[in-house]
């Protein structure tokens, strides 16, 4: 079985895309509702009425808590899985099933799949909500490609590689706070052919600077002693600076070696 855990708020935006792509791909779905207040659980329980919905048992945002509540779900659940967010779209320039046979015949349990930084050219987009979302929106960064911290500062990314996640057949991921990194060894092995595309900046319109801005109101201040979580507090004129940084290293992702081919592989609902 290969299954996709997600953990959602408010995102009737984005979550027909993420469900009509990932449908495809999964066998079946954990879908995480963190009290959302709009249609989102409806949208899930329409397009993917097989996959099971669940409620959160968490009134606030903590991502140590989120963590382990994705991995209680992880433990129930056999075969092949990965834990994304609504913005995290998993791709792979080969078939899964030869991905999969591949790590088992060199021992291993799990890899990491890339992460590609997605990011719309054009303020104010609106993608046709009927066509797959990385055909229309494909100019991205490969966050694995950039490690000059001064350059990645530059593109307002994170010191170091953040959108890795851990697509594995263990028990639980093991997750780092975030899930960005396992402590699992195996999460060290980097298949190219695997890859998300973070749909962090793309597409760039008022939807998507209110779905960054929306957990700020779930965040307990004494979250934010140790300095975790700052990046929900940034306001909208901050986050277009940010969008605006981060374009100048954007490319077409169509004419990379393995990002290009998924695209062709993985897109069709």
């Amino acid at each position: 079985m290969r299954t996709v855990i997600c953990h959602f708020f408010n995102e009737e935006y984005m979550l027909p895309w993420w469900l009509r792509h990932h449908l495809s791909l999964f066998d079946h779905g954990v879908l995480i509702d963190h009290g959302s207040t709009d249609n989102s659980v409806e949208i899930c329980r329409t397009l993917a009425p097989e996959w099971r919905v669940v409620r959160s048992r968490l009134t606030h945002f903590d991502a140590f808590l989120t963590d382990l509540e994705v991995m209680n779900y992880e433990n129930e659940l056999p075969g092949w899985k990965i834990a994304l967010n609504v913005t995290e779209f998993l791709m792979s320039s080969s078939p899964l099933a030869e991905v999969e046979r591949f790590l088992l015949d060199s021992g291993k349990k799990g890899c990491g799949a890339s992460g590609m930084l997605m990011v719309d050219p054009n303020q104010g987009s609106q993608p046709d909500p009927d066509k797959p979302l990385p055909l229309q929106q494909h100019f991205g960064i490969d966050d694995n490609a950039i490690v000059d911290p001064a350059e990645r500062a530059a593109l307002a990314m994170s010191h170091a590689p953040q959108r890795n996640r851990f697509y594995h057949r263990l028990q639980v991921g093991m997750y780092q706070p975030g899930r960005h990194h396992s402590y699992h060894p195996d999460a060290a092995t980097r298949l190219f052919d695997l890859m998300v595309f973070h749909y962090g900046y793309a597409p760039w319109n008022d939807q998507m600077r209110q779905r960054k801005m929306q957990i700020a109101g779930k965040i307990l201040p004494e979250y934010l002693i140790n300095q975790w979580g700052g990046q929900h507090f940034r306001k909208s004129a901050e986050l277009d600076q940010d969008h605006a940084r981060i374009s100048a290293g954007a490319v077409d992702l169509r004419g990379h070696s393995y990002a290009g081919p998924a695209l062709d592989l993985c897109c069709r609902y």
